[in-house]
């Protein structure tokens, strides 16, 4: 598929992931060594800028499952991250939510500001509260370490949810300091 129309396998990388093409992103993937998943265009987009400013939640989802991805990088024009733009998608509040839950799932730095000095939570819609709170939350979560957390498990917004919610980037890995 890649030669067909003269396009190179990075270059349907990033169309692959405005479109939201789950088998055109299948299609690449299954050819290692043909692409570079950190590819960006002209002005610093990424496949994962793309899926995020777009909404492709399905290419963010296989993106993010790619080895080697970069989740903070920033493009050339605006310095934004995936999760600057992602936080910016306004067509379904839901999706940019789940987009942006996937990128902090996988280290995307709330705390990274662009070109105007703006983090990723001053960028959110002022009625979109849920994603804001997100946001807050991990950006605290890089603030915080296992001692500064009550030991207490619940459904209600209680460490282990703060926990899964963060992944990674939050400095509480073990799910054990809360039994």
């Amino acid at each position: 598929m890649a030669d067909s129309e003269g396009a190179t396998n990075n270059e349907l990388l990033l169309v692959a992931a405005k479109q939201d093409s789950e088998d055109i992103l299948e299609d690449i993937f299954s050819q290692p060594g043909t692409y570079d998943i950190n590819h960006s265009d002209a002005i610093g987009n990424t496949a994962l800028h793309y899926a995020a400013h777009f909404g492709s939640l399905t290419a963010a989802e296989l993106l993010l499952q790619q080895p080697n991805i970069k989740v903070n990088l920033q493009n050339k024009l605006e310095l934004d991250t995936p999760l600057h733009k992602a936080v910016q998608y306004k067509d379904d509040p839901s999706v940019a939510l789940e987009i942006a839950k996937l990128l902090i799932k996988h280290g995307a730095d709330p705390t990274k500001q662009n070109k105007n000095k703006q983090k990723p939570q001053q960028l959110v819609d002022s009625g979109n509260q849920e994603l804001k709170n997100l946001l807050q939350k991990a950006a605290l979560a890089l603030q915080v370490d296992a001692s500064d957390i009550a030991q207490e498990d619940s459904d209600d917004g209680s460490p282990s949810d703060f926990v899964e919610l963060c992944g990674h980037n939050c400095l509480l890995k073990s799910s054990s300091i809360f039994k």
